[in-house]
């Protein structure tokens, strides 16, 4: 059981490689073709990210043993193995690469994440200004701004391993409970039109739920506090999505 939290633990910081995998779609009703652009996106960009991953996986241990990576201060293991064959250079770039990867992944977020909270206030579950547009670039104005203040509020709130954990924890959950709901929707809604096939199905969609259920229980056994706080983000939007409803209904 322990070894398990461990293990749990430390791929919810691997996880996080992958956690934006799904953004693509946010931005759905922007795409055109999403039937067929959506899921080819979604797995040439997985596939990517994998190969980028497990390649700079194998160089570190191609060039360090496993003791000398766990020796490693901060974790800096990048940084260790370019330094090793690269020289100052090496750092350097390591450096530059990071300074990349950072800036592409806040654009994507940018411009993904915004359109949740858009789509939320055209819906009424969320603050009215987050569903206007800009005037003349026809973007979620409101909905930005409200996303880089809560980003800032999380950014301070705590030491980064620890962001990592409760948003790789709380990400995994929602693509639980996403998957299970392809489930629901085959036996409430049969009829319904479905545009996107589920490959595999019925035998896909229960391979990661025997994968991600486990993986939720042992990272909560693993980091109780970070995931904690995770789960309570989560729970507490389940009454503030309710008083929304109330309130559209009471408009």
């Amino acid at each position: 059981m322990i070894l398990a939290a461990a293990l749990a633990l430390v791929l919810s910081k691997a996880l996080f490689a992958y956690d934006a995998w799904n953004t693509v779609t946010f931005v759905a009703e922007e795409v055109r073709r999403p039937e067929r652009t959506l899921p080819r996106a979604l797995l040439f960009g997985c596939l990517l990210t994998m190969t980028v991953y497990v390649s700079t996986n194998v160089a570190y241990f191609a060039n360090l043993s496993v003791k000398e990576i766990a020796e490693i201060k901060d974790d800096l293991v990048a940084a260790k193995v370019a330094a090793l064959l690269l020289g100052n250079l090496g750092k350097t770039l390591i450096v530059v690469a990071i300074l990349i990867s950072t800036f592409g992944c806040v654009n994507g977020l940018i411009l993904g994440g915004a359109r949740v909270g858009y789509s939320m206030a055209r819906d009424g579950v969320f603050f009215q200004v987050c569903g206007t547009l800009h005037a003349t670039r026809r973007t979620p104005v409101g909905a930005l701004i409200f996303q880089g203040i809560w980003s800032c509020v999380l950014a301070l709130s705590g030491r980064l391993d620890d962001l990592i954990t409760y948003t790789t924890f709380a990400s995994v959950l929602f693509g639980a409970l996403t998957v299970a709901g392809v489930y629901r929707l085959r036996v409430i809604q049969p009829d319904r039109p479905r545009p996107y096939r589920c490959w595999g199905y019925p035998v896909t969609p229960a391979l990661y739920l025997i994968f991600a259920i486990p993986f939720l229980i042992y990272v909560i056994v693993g980091d109780p506090v970070s995931t904690g706080w995770g789960l309570v983000l989560v729970v507490t939007g389940i009454p503030v999505y309710f008083w929304w409803q109330w309130q559209g209904r009471s408009a």
